[in-house]
């Protein structure tokens, strides 16, 4: 039989080991926290639209979707910066706030994320790695 001192001490490092990737994962930035996706780099979908739902004001939204389709539906609020314009804009970037980029389908804001996460080392920005469609009413689908 063990000392109950071996074993809690066991048990502490069970627990940080299975508990610690979950707590480190999070990011906090003042109100909003961003919970990763499956890809690195990139915001989950429950936590994106947490925050479309809470506390949009609190990210920038960057929709790296041509203009074209930009101007035929985007999430409200969303800046538009396509990906071949990212180059042009970067030095203009914010970086009071975390900065999300989002597509149609996740791949132009995952280039976009790559370009600003290597050249402008001070803004938090992450990616959203999934299918966003955006109905005839405004509202959005996410997948």
């Amino acid at each position: 039989m063990l000392p109950i001192r071996t074993l809690t001490t066991m048990l502490f490092c069970v627990f940080s080991i299975v508990v610690s990737p979950i707590a480190i994962a999070q990011v906090t930035s003042g109100k909003v926290t961003i919970d990763p996706g499956r890809t690195k780099g990139s915001i989950s979908v429950e936590s994106f639209n947490r925050i479309l739902t809470e506390a949009p004001q609190s990210v920038y939204l960057m929709d790296a979707s041509s203009a074209r389709e930009f101007a035929a539906g985007s999430i409200k609020g969303a800046t538009n910066l396509p990906l071949n314009k990212i180059d042009d804009r970067l030095s203009s970037l914010p970086n009071d706030k975390p900065i999300i980029f989002f597509c149609a389908t996740g791949s132009r804001a995952g280039e976009a994320y790559e370009t600003v996460k290597e050249l402008r080392k001070d803004i938090q920005v992450h990616f959203l790695d999934a299918q966003v469609q955006i109905r005839a009413d405004g509202s959005v689908l996410i997948r």
